[in-house]
């Protein structure tokens, strides 16, 4: 349910979870994205990803217009309902690699532990925090082993229905985590960007036996080369449990582009 408060927004598209399942058994995707001013980041959802139209089809850093509503059932103060019909790219509005981290650096929250003190205090459920570098392992575990709660967020073994049309559900057979620090303490988290899965059926098709390896040398030794920052998130129906939502990266010097703001901003 929603407010009848519709208002026209451009957004940056920032990252994709994986597809979830509605109430109604719907394949939905939620989507992390910052307002074209900056000011906010904002939990958009249900998006009916793969019916939407090849012309309205976005990926990561591309801008969209698009109506959203304030639903009433989601007390989430980022979350905004997204009406699929609206959706449309901006031509030509794609942030060159070397801008993005400008667009989501001022999101990024002091450590875990203080994302999770603002969602008791403000119920803040979405925002950006920065691994220890040394400390970021990539794991996986078979989806025949995955907790209920691990399950549910990968919507293992159902099928999906999307307007009255059968469609095959998306692969899945492993669930993906990173364990890494950050304020001196140690965290495990469940990986829900679409971008895991996707890597780890490209890899299966072309490598076989050795995609996972493969992939914890990507996802594990090349991005934290990369200035690895962790998109967290809640679940409505966990609203306290923040998990991965996205995973972000940059060549760029943060450090420096810091002090430098520092000194002239």
């Amino acid at each position: 349910m929603a407010k009848d408060n519709g208002k026209k927004q451009r957004v940056w598209i920032l990252t994709k979870a994986f597809p979830q399942p509605s109430q109604h058994h719907e394949e939905i995707v939620c989507c992390a994205g910052i307002t074209e001013d900056g000011r906010e980041m904002q939990r958009l959802y249900p998006i009916h990803y793969r019916l939407l139209k090849p012309s309205q089809q976005f990926e990561r850093y591309e801008l969209v217009t698009l109506e959203t509503l304030r639903p009433t059932d989601d007390p989430r103060p980022e979350s905004a309902q997204v009406v699929d019909d609206s959706i449309a790219l901006v031509t030509g509005h794609t942030l060159p690699p070397r801008e993005r981290f400008k667009l989501w650096l001022p999101f990024v929250a002091d450590s875990l532990e203080a994302l999770q003190q603002e969602n008791i205090e403000t119920g803040r459920s979405l925002g950006i925090v920065y691994p220890d570098p040394a400390s970021v392992r990539f794991s996986w575990k078979s989806t025949t082993e995955a907790s209920d709660e691990e399950c549910e967020n990968l919507w293992v073994g159902r099928q999906v229905m999307l307007l009255d049309k059968e469609f095959p559900p998306l692969q899945k057979d492993f669930t993906f985590f990173y364990t890494f620090t950050t304020g001196q303490k140690r965290h495990r988290r469940q990986i829900l960007d679409w971008a895991v899965q996707a890597t780890y059926y490209h890899y299966s098709k072309h490598y076989g036996d050795e995609a996972l390896p493969r992939m914890r040398t990507m996802w594990q030794e090349a991005f934290v080369k990369q200035n690895l920052h962790l998109v967290m998130g809640t679940m409505l129906t966990h609203p306290r449990a923040f998990n991965i939502v996205g995973v972000l990266r940059t060549v760029a010097d943060l450090d420096a582009f810091k002090t430098q703001g520092n000194l002239f901003g």
